[in-house]
């Protein structure tokens, strides 16, 4: 396994997370998403999108030789982690949620959220998050959207 360092994004790595963003929805949500919905999970997202996480210190990057995915929480919520494609399956998204899930206790939450892509659902059930609910998300007016699992974790 490859040595996984964690640090801390800088606005320097906008550009490479977009990238690992990028890959990892279109390569490993496939399964559970239509091309429709993953044009529409991606439309409008570029560099930019991540800036204001990365200002508020809310951004974390896993990276061997190169960026192999990042994890974004707000407040008690872990509103993103994704691992690149070829990169999945190798314990870095748990080593990032397991880092997330401390901060988010340590900042005073008993409990963290996270709302899952079906690709994703049993990968948080691993961790002890339970089904609290269902929805949808759609990026702005697009009449095409994509099913969540809402869920829970008592910390």
């Amino acid at each position: 396994m490859k040595k996984i360092r964690v640090r801390s994004a800088t606005l320097e790595d906008a550009e490479s997370i977009f990238a690992v963003h990028k890959n990892s929805v279109e390569n490993r949500c496939t399964r559970d998403y239509g091309p429709e919905q993953i044009a529409m999970w991606l439309d409008g997202r570029s560099p930019q999108t991540y800036r204001e996480a990365i200002a508020a210190g809310n951004l974390w990057l896993a990276y061997a030789d190169t960026l192999e995915g990042f994890i974004e929480i707000d407040g008690h919520e872990v509103t993103k982690l994704f691992i690149r494609g070829d990169a999945a399956g190798q314990g870095i998204g748990a080593r990032l949620l397991n880092d997330a899930l401390l901060r988010i206790k340590t900042a005073g939450h008993p409990t963290a959220y996270v709302e899952a892509t079906l690709n994703a659902e049993k990968f948080y059930a691993a961790f002890g998050f339970r089904k609290v609910g269902e929805g949808t998300f759609s990026r702005g007016n697009s009449p095409v959207s994509i099913e969540i699992i809402k869920m829970a974790l008592v910390l």
